[in-house]
């Protein structure tokens, strides 16, 4: 191919070469060296045309054709506007871009600088109409592979997840990725501080409070450290990141794409039923728009009746007839799918409010509801003393593990921001270790610790007003369970109400 050139003046032309993988770069023949040495051929064969190659290399490794942000082609537009280049040399179309409209806005630039564009392979010249002809629907053709070659990436992504497999990106707190890459493995320090969030969540029912309780604690996102030692992350919890973490399917051991959820290949760290309760909770509480709904009418059980028939939350909702106003719950099922969907009726709220109350002020004279109360205690406290132990036993094997790479990083000499993450990740093991000593010391509660709660209590109900009624039910009560068919609730207390004044009387 000949650039016409009437004059006897000096053209300078560029070399531009891309590979779209940095795979094999460090060979002495590799594409880049390839397509330079073809097209310094090519400039060779030019000479009695006055050409001659700039001193500048000008390529781009491991960078995608469906971008115009490449740091050798925005070099080379710089010096195409400072006039330093007249002719650009390619080996193929493809290398300088994959996209039509991409191609077409260069050409422009082209164009308005009066710089010739050359393929050395294809036979091309941009200066005569069937050049550009010829280039646009090579171009096309480019394009038209690019987005095959998109298709089968995304269809890889699609069967990676079907089966499972996690496909890269940042760790999340509670999982380290593996050194080689594409699998996940539980940090056992961090699982424990993740499931401690959700638990956390599900006793403060607030997305601001847990955040407040975290920054108290010095609890911080997730850390690593880069392969180039490169310390990333680490930073405190906001409503937002804290929301994502709740969310994230991952820990329950599977992963998810575009909305789909897969089972993973990853073992998951937080109990299905406990996270199935957070989503439910949050789903309650509108974060997923960023404000929460205000419990503007005091609704003594917003966020705790359940309909067993269908096992989805009750919502409260009212309407205004004339100058009253009637209150009810209704099966959030029921309303969003129809009457098809769920058996359960509207609930007048007073009814079943009144309901709840008188059932959990009797605690204090029936003992039949004194020994489900207990036994549901009983159950909750054997398994946070069964989860304290693992835990215990998980922070020391981390602390110990910890301990040794921090002594053998500083006896090799390992980078310092390598040190101040395992001096960190020290900390958090001896915090963990603290913290499941700690919860160890928790005494069961006796019938009479039961019983104690809920008279000092029921003295001081006449006493509260709305709000704190509805604060005194939540600190007691997890869950109320409404049968339609039977016409019968079940409470399920919430161990933390009890237990404080339970662990204060058994150190008297």
């Amino acid at each position: 191919m000949v650039v016409p050139n009437t004059q006897a003046v000096q053209i300078p032309a560029a070399i531009y070469a891309r590979k779209s993988t940095d795979a094999k770069l460090e060979q002495q023949v590799n594409s880049i060296s390839v397509q330079c040495a073809a097209a310094r051929s090519f400039i060779e064969s030019q000479k009695h045309q006055g050409w001659y190659c700039i001193d500048e290399e000008l390529s781009d490794n491991n960078q995608s054709g469906a971008t115009l942000k490449r740091p050798a082609l925005r070099r080379l537009m710089q010096l195409i506007k400072k006039g330093k280049v007249k002719v650009v040399v390619v080996n193929r179309l493809d290398r300088i871009s994959r996209s039509l409209s991409q191609f077409l806005e260069l050409m422009t630039f082209f164009e308005e600088h009066g710089v010739a564009l050359v393929s050395v392979t294809q036979n091309i010249n941009t200066s005569t109409p069937m050049g550009r002809l010829m280039l646009s629907i090579i171009m096309s053709f480019s394009e038209f592979e690019r987005e095959l070659i998109c298709e089968r990436v995304t269809e890889r992504m699609y069967a990676a997840r079907k089966n499972g497999q996690f496909l890269g990106g940042r760790p999340v707190l509670g999982y380290n990725i593996k050194p080689e890459g594409r699998a996940l493995e539980i940090d056992e320090i961090e699982a424990i501080r993740v499931r401690e969030i959700f638990e956390l969540y599900l006793e403060l029912r607030s997305i601001k409070a847990v955040v407040l309780e975290l920054k108290k604690r010095g609890w911080k996102n997730k850390q690593w450290v880069t392969r180039e030692g490169k310390v990333i992350g680490g930073t405190d919890f906001t409503a937002s990141t804290l929301h994502n973490l709740l969310k994230n399917q991952i820990y329950t051991g599977k992963v998810t794409l575009k909305g789909e959820i897969y089972e993973g290949q990853h073992n998951g760290i937080v109990d299905p039923d406990i996270f199935a309760r957070v989503q439910s909770m949050l789903a309650n509480n509108d974060v997923q728009k960023g404000n929460r709904n205000r419990n503007s009418h005091d609704a003594l059980l917003k966020g705790l009746l359940k309909c067993k028939s269908c096992g989805t939350a009750f919502v409260h909702a009212g309407t205004k007839k004339k100058s009253k106003y009637y209150r009810y719950y209704t099966c959030s099922n029921k309303r969003l799918n129809g009457a098809h969907a769920c058996p359960s009726p509207s609930i007048p709220a007073g009814e079943i409010e009144n309901l709840v109350t008188e059932q959990l002020m009797s605690i204090g004279t029936n003992p039949e509801l004194q020994e489900m109360v207990h036994r549901q205690l009983a159950e909750a406290m054997d398994a946070k003393q069964a989860t304290s132990a693992r835990a215990k036993k998980t922070a020391t094997q981390q602390l110990n593990r910890i301990t040794k790479e921090l002594a053998s990083s500083r006896e090799f000499g390992a980078s310092e921001s390598l040190i101040l993450h395992l001096e960190q990740k020290r900390q958090e093991a001896e915090n963990a270790l603290e913290n499941a000593e700690k919860d160890a010391t928790w005494h069961q509660p006796s019938k009479e610790d039961v019983i104690a709660v809920v008279r000092d209590m029921a003295g001081l109900w006449p006493m509260f007003n709305t709000g704190e009624k509805c604060a005194f039910v939540k600190t007691l009560i997890r869950q109320v369970e409404y049968d339609a068919v039977e016409g019968s609730i079940t409470l399920h207390f919430n161990d933390e109400g009890f237990i404080p004044s339970a662990h204060e009387g058994g150190e008297a």
